[in-house]
């Protein structure tokens, strides 16, 4: 049960990842090209789509630990810190949240800005080979698994802001790679959309690109930061009563003396007296 649970809450919260951050990109065309209003344009979006990532987080964290994304499991899973079976149900979870969110945009959303961008799908630039897109995409999604390991993973990290600070690189990545690829970041977040539109073209940029840069910055991570540490599950964060009863046991443990580290000099015999 404790499991279905964790596998719920990636499905609600990649569901809300997707659903917003799609949505906008939509929502922005509707006002542009069918209302004739002045729209939030590109840093909406962007700003969109790094809140969604930030709410969806504070929304699930105390349950699965908001990885939100296949890029995060897998690489979890790489480093030793989930099981097979438990990333491989965190991602089915994320896949078919990601799914659901985008087909039910189709649902209800004007059907001519739905079409007109495609489901809010990532898009390649005209003039950005496939190549220098997807290393884009490497680069992006290096920072973003880098910062969740920093954050989240670490147990030294300040979990109480890690969604904020997830949620700032993601704005942040936007802004540098956004107008090139569209900066998904997230293989779901350009496979719900792309199903939901019928538009698969460059898979190849938003698979492959996120998943080797999630690699590259889970592992850069755990060599340069964690390597004196035994990995540990990254699951949820430590309740304030599971933080007590710790406390509560190595309060309770005695302490075993440690020998000097430097023997004390024998003590000199007494001076015959004259």
């Amino acid at each position: 049960m404790q499991a279905f649970r964790r596998y719920l809450a990636e499905f609600i919260g990649t569901f809300i990842v997707v659903f917003i951050a799609a949505g906008a990109i939509v929502a922005d065309v509707f006002l542009t090209r069918t209302r004739l209003a002045d729209s939030f344009g590109p840093l909406g979006i962007i700003v969109a789509y790094g809140l969604a990532v930030a709410i969806a987080m504070l929304v699930v964290m105390p349950v699965s630990g908001a990885h939100l994304n296949p890029v995060i499991s897998i690489s979890a899973y790489v480093a030793r810190r989930l099981s097979f079976s438990e990333a491989a149900g965190y991602v089915l979870a994320q896949v078919a949240g990601g799914i659901v969110a985008a087909f039910l945009l189709r649902a209800i959303m004007p059907k001519s800005a739905f079409d007109f961008v495609s489901g809010g799908v990532p898009g390649l630039a005209s003039g950005i080979k496939l190549v220098q897109a997807a290393a884009i995409e490497v680069v992006l999604t290096f920072f973003l698994t880098f910062t969740f390991w920093a954050v989240l993973i670490d147990e030294r990290g300040p979990r109480v802001l890690a969604p904020f600070a997830v949620g700032l690189v993601i704005v942040a990545g936007g802004l540098a790679g956004a107008a090139f690829t569209g900066a998904a970041m997230n293989p779901v977040r350009w496979l719900g959309p792309a199903l939901a539109s019928v538009h698969l073209s460059n898979w190849l940029i938003w698979t492959v690109g996120p998943l080797l840069g999630g690699l590259l910055g889970s592992l850069a991570y755990e060599a340069l930061f964690l390597s004196e540490f035994p990995p540990v599950p990254s699951g949820t964060a430590l309740g304030p009563d599971e933080e007590e009863e710790e406390e509560e046991e190595e309060a309770e443990e005695p302490e075993a003396s440690v020998p000097p580290a430097v023997a004390p000099p024998p003590a000199e015999p007494p001076s015959p007296e004259a």
